[in-house]
């Protein structure tokens, strides 16, 4: 029986303790004394009832303004052009867009950055579609060397290998590296002493890309594949393989700056596989895989940012990738990671992302910079689902943003319908958005993506129609 005594005690003890601790529930326990402050002690907490927080509803923004009564009777939702109707940067893009409609051999390229509601090329895809079905063109520019959610994209097929070191200006840590144009580099396997080819074979890191088959035009076959690079050594090389043929060989150019190296040109295949040899560091930034001419759409999504992160790109870099791959319309579509219901006030980010446009337009300086809204999001409150109250306001302060940098905007919430609208996507039949209500499906994206080319068309034909605008550059 004398075993028993220690559990007994044991038992007695945080008894004791529980009614102690009870009785503290009911009187007074929290107190200041200078800087030491003591909170309430309520061992009842988690079983008493919380009240729901209510959320103050924010009034809509204004509507766009209307630039005639063309736009209302083609009901086509203007995008604001905050630096004007005939500024430089749109009448370049516009009269680039006239010689490729036209026939001329060139190649109209738009970035279009934004997390991950773009991911997986959900938007872009169809309006790189719709764009290159008007002015020509076939591919998916540019594709990076790794991705969170490998096979999700459908618009080429893309495989890895694991050993890629990825750097990103969105972790929390910092390196000094030569960060890409929308905030990443990768890293291949150092593989200095390596030269038996099975070892090659085995060790070396690798990417491999492959056409699509789809409703989607132009993915398969490929034609023109380049690779933008820094960093290399002398000795570094690639090997590759076309339509998982023999290997073949190319040398990388030594030195400090970003390089263009082109894998297969103006010949239709199937696949390509790139293994990387490098016999110290280098940075791979991606692949470009076009046409040579028409329309080319990059999607350049990194999940969880806001956009600010791209104020961290060096200016050298962003110099070069201009030189290289040379934008003519920027699209910036972010919002979902900096909306919250805590607080219906977002002047911290119009500073913020103000800088970072205003330093891109230090860099692209004929190219206009569009801004697009973020999308309608819900939250559940009180067992059912509603608008998050507090978007209206951010989304204010996204086109005072564009007004205040004389950038472009376009009200992605407006146009998709407005409050409500993410709601009734993702209860459609069939679905077009996730029951997150925050992502759309691809079907969804396709609708927007549609919405989106009608307002782009509908200002270039205005354009055409306007001789008087379209001076001299």
């Amino acid at each position: 029986m004398d075993s028993d005594k220690p559990v007994q005690h044991s038992f007695r003890l945080i008894l004791f303790t529980a009614v102690i601790v009870s009785c503290l529930s009911f009187i007074k326990t929290d107190f200041h004394i200078g800087s030491f402050t003591a909170k309430k002690i309520d061992f009842f907490s988690n079983l008493k009832s919380k009240p729901v927080k209510k959320i103050k509803k924010i009034s809509p923004p204004p509507a766009p303004p209307a630039k005639d009564s063309m736009a209302r009777k083609a009901d086509v939702l203007l995008i604001e052009q905050y630096e004007g109707d005939t500024s430089t940067e749109w009448k370049h893009f516009f009269a680039k867009l006239q010689r490729v409609e036209k026939g001329d051999k060139t190649v109209v390229r738009i970035a279009w950055f934004g997390d991950s509601l773009i991911e997986g090329d959900i938007i872009t895809q169809d309006v790189r579609n719709e764009l290159q079905k008007k002015f020509g063109g076939k591919g998916v520019g540019f594709v990076p060397i790794t991705t969170h959610v490998p096979g999700f994209r459908q618009t080429i097929g893309w495989t890895f290998s694991n050993n890629w070191k990825t750097y990103s200006l969105t972790d929390s840590v910092k390196h000094k590296v030569p960060y890409g144009l929308y905030g990443q580099v990768y890293q291949p396997k150092i593989l200095k002493g390596v030269t038996d080819s099975v070892a090659i074979e085995k060790e070396a890191s690798r990417v491999k890309y492959s056409g699509a088959y789809s409703k989607l035009d132009g993915l398969s076959p490929l034609y023109n594949v380049f690779m933008i690079y820094s960093r290399a050594d002398s000795g570094d090389y690639i090997l590759y393989k076309l339509n998982n043929g023999a290997p073949q060989r190319k040398d990388l150019q030594a030195g400090e700056k970003l390089n263009r190296l082109v894998i297969n040109q103006n010949n239709p295949i199937n696949s390509i596989e790139v293994q990387f040899v490098p016999v110290d560091t280098l940075f791979v930034y991606g692949f470009s895989i076009e046409y040579g001419k028409g329309i080319l759409v990059d999607n350049y999504s990194l999940r969880g940012s806001s956009g600010i992160h791209l104020s961290g790109v060096k200016s050298g870099i962003l110099k070069q990738i201009q030189q290289l791959l040379n934008y003519d319309l920027i699209v910036m579509q972010y919002g979902i990671n900096v909306a919250t219901v805590k607080t219906d006030d977002y002047s911290w980010y119009e500073r913020s992302i103000t800088k970072t446009i205003n330093y891109l337009e230090t860099i692209f300086t004929n190219t206009p910079i569009l801004i697009v809204s973020c999308s309608d999001r819900s939250i559940k409150q009180d067992d059912t689902y509603i608008t998050m109250p507090t978007l209206t306001s951010l989304i204010s302060s996204q086109r005072k943003i564009a007004a205040n940098t004389n950038s472009s905007f376009w009200d992605l919430f407006v146009a998709m319908g407005g409050e409500g609208s993410m709601i009734k996507m993702a209860d459609a039949k069939p679905a077009l958005a996730n029951k997150d209500y925050t992502h759309f499906k691809t079907a969804g994206g396709r609708v927007i993506a549609n919405l989106f080319v009608k307002s782009l068309l509908f200002e270039y034909d205005w354009y055409l129609s306007h001789p008087e605008k379209k001076k001299e550059l």
